[in-house]
């Protein structure tokens, strides 16, 4: 297939993906506020870093931030620039996408861009973010029971499933590194809302509680939020789908990878299969899902060195475009 098609295939599913994390954070973090009062450098700060935001100088407060991770359209992070970015890319490719999806994705896309989705910002924040969630809820549905699965198809897959996987890995490692609570507060109820917040940033607390009803939080979270093999946002499961679909694009069985995604994906898909939670602990948990978050991101790298680079396009014989996709002029963290 054409290369500029997969790549706004891949980019289109990445930044719905992100629209939908942001908001989830976002939510989760103003609702945790209310109930614990945590230092003001844990509130906010945590969620920037999460999203790949390292050189924010504005204030840390509540709104300063939501605001830049919302509304601002310098941040490439934003929801707003995030869904821009979505419905350029599908336009792109309407001849792929079926209508359907285009038309919902161009209605959200000129609905946050409306003052009516300033105004339900303003009066019900948490309203707001939770129709957010659904852009990318619907979109996924509509685009899975109309498009065509083929490499088109696959390629949404690998995109929405390698901006998850990260995103999980990336809310488990900063909240967890920064929200840590002191000795005397582990087991608390503010220990434990810590662990619920990191739960359901990643909608994860009802999964968590059917699978391991009794179940403490702490380390056992940890352990679901990387290694379950059936909940759909865990590292585990999104990296095994990544893997999944980088092998449907290129015909090859799953036992022998070829190009360097596929051999990025496999080594990585390998370590999480066979290591376990408290082999992670002993050697340190920041640390190993900071080697998962930079590996994840070399991925990235190695899908648009394979797949989308001018070099690779004309080696291979297909069609070159003549402007580069809005999305990858954004870091492929």
């Amino acid at each position: 297939m054409i290369s500029r098609v997969a790549e706004h295939c891949y980019w289109m599913s990445r930044y719905l993906e992100r629209a939908e994390n942001t908001a989830r954070v976002l939510e989760v973090n103003q609702t945790l506020l209310l109930d614990f009062p945590i230092p003001m450098e844990q509130q906010w700060v945590p969620l920037l870093i999460i999203s790949g935001i390292h050189d924010y100088t504005g204030d840390p407060d509540g709104e300063a931030v939501q605001n830049h991770m919302t509304w601002d359209l310098d941040n490439p992070s934003s929801i707003i620039s995030s869904i821009s970015a979505a419905r350029e890319n599908a336009r792109n490719i309407r001849e792929v996408i079926s209508a359907d999806a285009w038309e919902r994705l161009n209605y959200y896309y000129l609905w946050i861009n409306s003052p009516g989705a300033l105004e339900l910002y303003s009066y019900n924040r948490s309203e707001f973010y939770n129709r957010i969630k659904r852009i990318n809820q619907v979109i996924y549905g509509i685009s899975e029971g109309t498009m065509s699965h083929g490499e088109a198809w696959e390629f949404y897959l690998l995109g929405k499933y390698l901006e998850r996987g990260c995103q999980t890995a990336r809310i488990l490692d900063v909240k967890y590194h920064m929200l840590l609570p002191r000795t005397e507060q582990i087991g608390t109820p503010i220990d434990n809302a810590h662990w619920v917040a990191i739960l359901m940033s990643c909608s994860g607390y009802e999964p968590f509680h059917k699978q391991r009803p009794g179940t403490d939080p702490g380390i056992s979270v940890a352990d679901f939020l990387i290694f379950d093999s059936i909940f759909p946002r865990s590292v585990r499961f999104c990296l095994n789908k990544c893997l999944l679909a980088a092998h449907a694009i290129s015909g090859r069985p799953l036992n022998r990878p070829g190009n360097e995604p596929e051999q990025q994906l496999n080594m990585l898909v390998s370590w999480l299969n066979l290591i376990r939670i408290e082999e992670v602990v002993q050697s340190g948990l920041h640390e190993a899902l900071t080697d998962v978050i930079d590996r994840t991101h070399a991925i990235g790298k190695a899908i648009h060195g394979a797949y989308f680079t001018l070099g690779m396009r004309q080696s291979l014989g297909l069609a070159s475009i003549s402007t580069q996709s809005s999305a990858t002029l954004v870091s492929l963290a």
